[in-house]
């Protein structure tokens, strides 16, 4: 099954989950595919605040996930977004970590988290 998303729009944040498994060789455009999407769904349901939970299989080279965070405005990702992301997996962790640093790099407000719980904290804190 290819990534896929579904989203629960809470009173103050929406909640993401993305799913699936990542096809070799198609990483990039799978991934920055999804964000877009979740990108437009953040705008039309005019909520900022996104937490994010990825439970997918599968590895992303460095290089995606490098070009990933560097497209985030071109995609749709907006600087006023704050998105807390929980990772379902060791896998996954790694393959977000390069992520996070560069969409903070680039001012974007990111932040990685092992726990729902505490990345719900951060989200909603101000």
């Amino acid at each position: 099954m290819p990534l896929k998303f579904k989203y629960t729009l809470n009173r103050d944040y929406l909640k993401v989950e993305i799913l699936g498994h990542r096809t070799p060789g198609n990483e990039l455009l799978e991934s920055k595919e999804i964000w877009k999407q979740i990108a437009d769904v953040v705008k039309r349901e005019n909520q900022d605040r996104i937490l994010t939970l990825i439970k997918v299989k599968g590895h992303l080279p460095v290089k995606a996930a490098y070009q990933i965070a560097e497209s985030a405005g071109s995609i749709g990702w907006s600087h006023n977004y704050k998105l807390a992301v929980v990772a379902g997996s060791d896998t996954v962790l790694m393959n977000v970590r390069l992520s996070e640093m560069i969409m903070t790099k680039l001012g974007y407000d990111m932040k990685l988290f092992g726990s729902t719980r505490m990345a719900r904290k951060w989200l909603l804190s101000d």
